[in-house]
């Protein structure tokens, strides 16, 4: 039927018979197209071609409804699919934040949940095991604001219905923790063991103490390499502040005791 409408716009007033004659179709066949055109229109006995306007349109209405899935996907598998998602887009430095916190924190406690079950009280029984566990508040904070991170990346991609949503509010300023300072017989105590157990480490906690700069400045080598001997560092030295009764005392305080000659 394009050859008709070819036809009638080239003609522009023109009768049935003219349609027949140059198209070479039934005289029925014509006439049915002619009356059922929206380019087409009767003028008197004979038809006129009228072109038709298309309008653009401005804008359009997107179906943004998602249908949830109630997936039983369990917390364990959401934290490995938002881990692999998220070395895409965060810093090497916060990827692994984010790793060690859902690792040694979110899935230890969750491994046994599926996500869609978690509900609000959960969060603040999670809080509380938390706060029992002796993490600290800043921490708390942050890895409560990363779990709801995780429930809403969910909730919003259609997984888990909206059931479980809470805000993680500060209510009050946390206190920055103080810098702690290693008595002379502290320090005497700390080199004696290392001395002992970990020579390795000896040089660098001297450099440490003497340059008062952070560990992250006193190692050299390439990045895998610091990061590598970054995790045995601190694990040996949990080891040795837990004997030393001192649970609480981070490595980089050394840089802010009185330096000490060995």
């Amino acid at each position: 039927m394009d050859k008709i409408l070819k036809i009638a716009k080239r003609l522009k007033v023109f009768t049935p018979e003219d349609i027949v004659m140059f198209c070479e179709i039934d005289s029925d066949v014509a006439r049915k197209f002619l009356q059922e055109s929206e380019n087409i229109k009767p003028v008197g006995n004979k038809f006129e071609y009228v072109e038709s306007v298309k309008t653009e349109e401005k804008f359009k209405i997107v179906d943004k409804n998602i249908e949830c899935k109630n997936s039983d996907i369990t917390v364990v598998q959401a934290c490995e699919m938002f881990l692999d998602l998220k070395q895409q887009t965060l810093t090497e430095q916060s990827f692994q934040a984010y790793k060690t916190f859902i690792y040694s924190k979110i899935i230890p406690y969750f491994k046994d949940f599926l996500l869609k079950d978690i509900t609000t009280q959960d969060a603040h029984n999670f809080k509380k095991y938390l706060q029992e566990n002796k993490v600290s508040e800043p921490r708390i904070k942050n890895i409560l604001a990363l779990l709801n991170q995780i429930i809403r990346y969910f909730q919003n991609k259609g997984y888990i219905d909206k059931t479980c949503i809470f805000e993680v509010k500060r209510i009050a300023d946390i206190p920055k923790r103080e810098k702690q300072i290693l008595t002379p017989e502290q320090m005497a105590q700390l080199f004696r063991i290392l001395k002992k157990k970990y020579s390795y480490m000896l040089p660098i906690v001297q450099k440490m103490n003497t340059l008062k700069q952070p560990l992250n400045t006193i190692l050299t080598g390439s990045e895998q390499q610091k990061k590598s001997l970054k995790r045995k560092i601190r694990k040996d030295f949990n080891k040795i502040k837990q004997g030393m009764g001192l649970e609480n005392y981070k490595l980089d305080d050394l840089r802010y005791c009185n330096k000490i000659d060995n």
